[in-house]
């Protein structure tokens, strides 16, 4: 433990003490928390357990070629529910009764999503977690609590030998891709965040980079860097696009594949011009690309792939927004179950964080999920929507501050009532669900801490300098 402490800046071990009036046990831990080595031997503990745990019930000695991780950002469990009945009705059913893609894994779990500083986590910090096995502070992207780098999976991927990609649909230095080959003690650092994508490892070996923020790269800078420049200078058989033609005129490129559709984030789904990909069209260009590249060199690949907006529309609390983009997501699932193989080929569906998206009351069932039952009143008779948010913008009131019918506003893209004004909608901290199928997918199960995950790919994939199914009965360096 004392030589723990040592490895800690002193003047920032004295500002913890400082600022913390709890008993020094928890002092202590949070200690422990800031460095890499206790959440990285934590989860190899954990993944010792689980294989523990399944050897005599379930014998899948596959490794995984490929790893597909889908992640819905702000993706909740109403937001799942909400969404599976808004794709029903759109078909002309009841909604309860349909299915999304994810319904179809084989196994399931739950995901504890804290920071190291905060209940309730941000985007930055649970990317942390997810891509490199280590629970960090809020804000911060690819370190640890003590400023140490901590690599992701996908690093780990490329040191394998695998080809690599990140699609979005927000900018590309937002927090969630960036914590895919970026460090930063603060999320906000997007311009260093394209350097590190353009300049650094893991970044510049990417086979796939699609999504938004094309200013960070050009447009926005200040230090004479024009990154798209740099990147078509080192990549001289790469394929740019920044159209739905452009991408699809792609296929047939040898190089490195970069799209970039949009100055900042992407449009919503439901606000987009046609002429822009849909998340399952880059999730489809990235698959052709990737399984092109790994028939070449017979390694296979690993790809990010984010609904990123979902959880723009809740912060937004424009309910109708989130639910379209979901359904965008589960598109983009299906488009994955399509193009891979479950023999040989692992896919994760998770979520990063929760958001305060409520389904409450008794509406019959068919009710419009984006509406209100016609029985679904308060005490004072006045009635009240489905769907609602703890906290947000807009709490249907009335010029006396009494709540009144949302019935004139409720819109697909108008503002959902929230019981707490707030600036806008926030996260909220409950578990997040995991879906997995493929080689290795029944470690999935149960409830776990977020930074397991990239452990668990890691091991089905046989990739990082832990314990994999390729090692196991070896003595792993347990750090990662």
């Amino acid at each position: 433990m004392l030589l723990q402490l040592r490895q800690l800046p002193i003047l920032f071990l004295l500002h913890r003490i400082l600022a913390l009036s709890v008993p020094m046990v928890e002092q202590v831990q949070r200690a422990e928390e800031l460095l890499s080595s206790h959440w990285l031997g934590q989860a190899q503990t954990q993944l010792r357990e689980r294989l523990a745990r399944t050897k005599d019930s379930i014998a899948d000695v596959r490794q995984a070629k490929n790893v597909v991780m889908l992640l819905g950002d702000g993706l909740s469990i109403t937001t799942l529910t909400a969404a599976r009945i808004l794709k029903g009705q759109r078909r002309g059913g009841s909604g309860e009764e349909a299915q999304l893609a994810v319904e179809r894994f084989p196994f399931t779990g739950l995901s504890k999503t804290y920071c190291i500083d905060e209940q309730t986590p941000d985007s930055a910090c649970t990317a942390t977690a997810y891509f490199g096995g280590v629970k960090t502070h809020s804000g911060t992207v690819g370190q640890s609590g003590s400023g140490e780098r901590v690599d992701s999976v996908l690093q780990w991927a490329q040191r394998a030998g695998k080809a690599t990609g990140v699609v979005t649909t927000t900018r590309l230095t937002d927090a969630s891709p960036a914590g895919a080959y970026a460090h930063v003690s603060r999320r906000g650092e997007e311009l260093e965040i394209a350097r590190q994508l353009v300049e650094e490892e893991p970044g510049r070996n990417l086979n796939v980079i699609l999504g938004g923020g094309l200013g960070k790269f050009a447009d926005e800078r200040r230090d004479g860097k024009d990154l798209l420049a740099q990147w078509r200078e080192s990549n001289p058989n790469g394929c740019f696009a920044r159209s739905l033609k452009e991408l699809r005129n792609c296929s047939d490129a040898t190089g490195t594949l970069l799209g970039l559709f949009s100055d900042s984030h992407m449009s919503y789904h439901l606000a987009a011009s046609k002429e822009l990909p849909r998340l399952c069209d880059m999730a489809a260009a990235a698959i052709e690309k990737l399984e092109r590249k790994s028939q070449e060199d017979g390694n296979g690949y690993f790809v990010f792939i984010e609904g990123g907006r979902i959880d723009h529309g809740h912060h937004e609390t424009r309910v109708g927004y989130a639910l379209d983009e979901m359904l965008e997501f589960d598109a983009a699932v299906e488009t994955v179950i399509q193009m891979t193989d479950p023999r040989d080929t692992l896919v994760v569906v998770t979520a990063d964080h929760s958001h305060t998206l409520s389904m409450s009351g008794y509406a019959k069932r068919g009710t419009p999920i984006l509406g209100m039952g016609a029985q679904q009143r308060d005490v004072n008779g006045v009635p009240y929507s489905t769907l609602n948010y703890a906290i947000g913008k807009w709490q249907s009131l009335d010029k006396d501050g009494r709540r009144e019918s949302p019935s004139k506003t409720l819109s697909p893209t108008s503002y959902t009532p929230s019981y707490i004004h707030g600036r806008k909608g926030v996260h909220s901290g409950e578990d997040v669900v995991v879906f997995a199928m493929g080689p290795q997918s029944h470690l999935f199960g149960g409830v776990m801490e977020q930074n397991l995950l990239p452990h668990l790919m890691g091991y089905a994939a046989c990739l990082g300098n832990s314990v994999t199914l390729c090692n196991q009965d070896t003595d792993a360096d347990l750090t990662g």
